[in-house]
């Protein structure tokens, strides 16, 4: 298998880091001209090492598949956004859309599969650019009701207070005392059914060691914040009925938020392709149960992509 590093700028003046793999036959043989591009979007918190297994077994079974992963603003090895701006869909649909455009992707169809918030992010860009997207995966999320319109603007204002009180904290000290087992006890205690395996994978981008071997984490704690415009249900409607391709939902039998049902039916009525698969695992179904994740991914494809 082969692997290309990115290191992609943005208009804000960051750089996202992310990665290409295609399997070694695309890259030796020249008959090999066209590749079924597919980009892979991680969830909040995650890097894009979260969708490693999946990609790499993909790319293993289809010699004509070419992958990019990225990790989105504030996470792994990516920039970090400039204090006061906050990670807004539209911030992040801005990021992905640079990053199709460098790629030059923009200019012919690709598939999106996205897990929790980059199955939302995926969404989005598919409803935002739907000529553009033959597929789209969804793992374990869809677009969360935060808002109505009778607390539309309280919640707004709350929000924006948050943001302003954490951002006029003084920065916070890194913990001298950070170790690499503290790390990933931390990693599975706040993703509930992770592996050990699964934890090492997100932990390689999550933290970095200085040359004094003190151990930071990469993200950002302005992750912390919500962005500050919610979505209501009026703009999760939109997406849902502007998007064109065909849509697979694989979550989890017990997901980690509830799910709203009534999009489901939304989605139902407007995507006569979409198709529900659920997997007796964690919400992070997608490092602890790959064999099945990609089996229901190939054979929607397979359909979907021919």
């Amino acid at each position: 298998m082969a692997t290309t590093d990115l290191n992609i700028s943005c208009i804000w003046g960051g750089i996202l880091t992310g990665i290409i793999l295609k399997n070694d036959l695309v890259m030796s043989n020249s008959h090999y001209q066209k590749t079924t591009k597919i980009i892979a979007i991680h969830g909040w918190l995650d890097n894009l090492n979260s969708l490693i297994p999946v990609a790499e077994r993909l790319v293993n079974h289809h010699s004509n598949y070419e992958i990019c992963l990225y990790d989105r603003a504030g996470h792994g090895f990516s920039s970090h956004i400039p204090k006061g701006f906050d990670y807004s869909n539209a911030h992040n649909l801005q990021d992905l859309r640079t990053i199709i455009q460098s790629l030059g992707w923009n200019k012919e169809k690709f598939s999106i599969i996205g897990h929790s918030y980059g199955a939302i992010l995926g969404m989005s860009y598919a409803a935002s650019y739907p000529e553009e997207v033959l597929c789209l995966v969804c793992i374990d999320s869809f677009p969360r009701i935060e808002a109505s319109m009778e607390n539309y603007c309280k919640i707004q204002g709350a929000r924006i207070d948050n943001s302003l009180k954490h951002h006029k904290k003084p920065p916070r000290s890194h913990d001298t005392h950070l170790t690499s087992q503290a790390v990933l006890e931390l990693i599975k205690i706040t993703r509930s059914g992770i592996t050990n395996e699964a934890a090492k994978l997100l932990m390689e981008r999550l933290i970095r060691q200085d040359a004094d071997g003190k151990i930071h984490f990469t993200r950002d704690e302005a992750l912390s914040i919500f962005p500050l415009v919610p979505i209501c249900s009026d703009v999760a409607r939109c997406i849902i009925q502007t998007i064109k391709a065909p849509i697979l939902f694989i979550g989890a039998t017990k997901p980690q938020w509830p799910r709203d049902e009534k999009l489901f039916d939304v989605i139902k009525e407007h995507n006569p392709n979409f198709e529900i698969v659920l997997i007796d695992g964690p919400h992070h179904l997608h490092m602890t149960h790959v064999h099945e994740v990609v089996d229901h991914i190939e054979q929607y494809f397979k359909k979907h992509l021919q």
